[in-house]
C-alpha cells in the first residue's frame, strides 16, 4: 500500500435535490466526476479508491427544505499543485450538471504555499499609497475611444486630486486609437510628475488582459514604462496567468483583479460557483492585491447583503494568505459614498468611474470631493 495523497482540502457544494438519498447519490457522482471520471465498478486499485476518489465528509440538510450542504475533501496531489488543475477538481465536469453550486472552499497549508496570495495586499496597498487610516479611492480612465494623451491628461489630474489607484478601463487594451505602449509610457509619467508635484503615491495600474504570452510581455513592457501597477481579468485570460504574475519575482508590482467574464460564473442559475468566491477568495488565492467586485445599488443587480459577503472572503482570516484590498464599483456615487462606507468600512478601495465626471470636468477638484469624503468618515470613526 502506498499513499498517493497526504494532505486534503475541502470543497462545499450546495446540492438541490428531493430527499437525503439523491442528494447522496449525487454527492457521489461529484466525488467521482470530479476525481477519476471513471467507472468506480471497474477500479481495481485500492490506493486509487482510497486516496484519489473524493472523500464525502459530511451531507446535511440545508436550512431551506430544497438543498443539502455536501463537503467533500480531495488530495492536494491530485491538483498537481497548478491554478487550473486545482480549478477542475473544485468544479470541472461536475460545472456541467445542474442544481450543484460550490459555496465554500478551504484552503490546506500546502496549497496557500504553492499559490502564495497577494504580495502586498491590503497592508502593502496601504504601504505603497501612503493611505494609511481611511479608506481608498480608485479612479478609472476611460472611456473607450480616447486618445493617450488624454487619457494621461485625466491620469495627472486624478493624481492631484488624491486618488489612490488610478487603473486603466478594462476594454482599453492595444486599440489602434490608444496603443498599449504609447497610453502605458504617457499615463505612467503622467503620474510620475503629479506624485512629484503633489508628494502623493499614486498608483497606475496598466491593464495587460491580452492573449497566451502577450500578458506577460505587456506585464514587463508596463513596469519599464513605469506603471506602478497591474491590471487582468482571471475570467477571461484564466486564473493561472492572476497567479503567474503574482509570482513572477521580477515584476514585483501590485496586481488588481478585474471581474469582467465572471458574471457567466456567479450570477443566479441551475450551477456554478458563489460570487464571493469568484470575486473574493479566488482572486485573493492566486495573488491579486486588490480585487474588484460589482456594488450594490448600481446598474448591477447585486444586493447589499452580496457585496458584504464577497468583501468578508477578499478579507477574512486564512492561514497563509494576506488579505485582498477589496474594490467594490459600479453605484460608487458622491451621494451614496456615506452609505457605502458604513456598509463596508474602511479596508475597502472605492472604484469610481462615471459619477467622476457628474460635478464638470475639473477632474482633480471631483476626485478631492471623494477623498475628502473618506477623510470625514475616517475621523468620525
Amino acid at each position: 500500500m502506498k499513499n498517493l495523497c497526504n494532505e486534503r482540502f475541502v470543497v462545499t457544494y450546495q446540492i438541490e435535490a428531493p430527499t437525503y438519498e439523491e442528494a447522496k447519490g449525487i454527492a457521489w457522482g461529484i466525488q467521482v466526476e470530479q476525481t477519476i471520471e471513471f467507472p468506480y465498478d471497474f477500479l481495481q486499485d485500492e490506493d486509487i479508491k482510497r486516496d484519489i476518489v473524493g472523500h464525502l465528509e459530511s451531507l446535511e440538510p440545508a436550512n431551506d427544505g430544497v438543498h443539502f450542504i455536501a463537503k467533500i475533501s480531495y488530495g492536494v496531489e491530485c491538483t498537481a499543485l497548478e491554478a487550473t488543475q486545482f480549478l477542475n477538481v473544485v468544479f470541472g465536469n461536475s460545472s456541467l450538471q445542474p442544481h450543484i453550486w460550490v459555496v465554500d472552499i478551504e484552503i490546506s497549508p500546502t496549497l496557500a504555499t504553492t499559490f502564495k496570495g497577494p504580495r502586498f495586499g491590503l497592508d502593502g496597498v496601504r504601504a505603497l499609497t501612503g493611505t494609511m487610516s481611511r479608506a481608498f479611492i480608485q479612479a478609472v480612465i476611460k472611456p473607450m475611444g480616447t486618445s493617450a494623451t488624454t487619457l494621461a491628461n485625466m491620469c495627472r489630474a486624478y493624481v492631484l486630486g488624491g486618488a489612490d489607484v488610478i487603473k486603466d478601463d478594462h476594454g482599453i487594451t492595444n486599440q489602434f486609437f490608444s496603443p498599449f505602449e504609447e497610453r502605458v509610457k504617457r499615463c505612467a509619467e503622467a503620474v510620475a510628475e503629479a506624485n512629484a508635484q503633489s508628494g502623493h503615491h499614486t498608483l497606475y495600474a496598466a491593464n495587460v488582459s491580452a492573449d497566451s504570452e502577450a500578458l506577460l510581455e505587456r506585464a514587463y513592457m508596463a513596469k519599464e514604462a513605469g506603471a506602478t501597477a497591474l491590471m487582468v481579468a482571471p475570467a477571461l485570460v484564466g486564473y493561472g496567468w492572476l497567479n503567474r504574475l503574482a509570482k513572477d519575482e521580477n515584476l514585483g508590482l501590485p496586481i488588481i483583479s478585474h471581474p469582467a467574464m465572471m458574471g457567466g460564473f456567479a450570477l443566479p442559475g441551475v450551477s456554478g460557483i458563489a460570487d464571493y468566491l469568484w470575486m473574493g477568495l479566488l482572486p485573493r488565492l492566486f495573488g491579486a492585491d486588490m480585487s474588484i467586485f460589482v456594488s450594490y445599488g448600481g446598474r448591477f443587480t447585486f444586493t447589499a447583503d452580496q457585496c458584504k459577503r464577497i468583501h468578508q472572503y477578499c478579507t477574512k482570516p486564512v492561514d497563509g494568505i494576506k488579505a485582498t484590498c477589496p474594490s467594490p464599483g459600479g453605484g460608487v456615487t458622491e451621494l451614496r459614498l456615506p452609505e457605502l462606507l458604513d456598509l463596508y468600512g474602511k479596508d475597502t478601495m472605492f472604484l469610481v468611474g462615471g459619477d467622476m465626471f457628474r460635478r464638470g470636468p475639473d477632474l482633480a477638484a471631483n476626485m478631492k470631493v471623494f477623498v475628502d469624503i473618506t477623510k470625514q468618515y475616517s475621523y468620525r470613526n
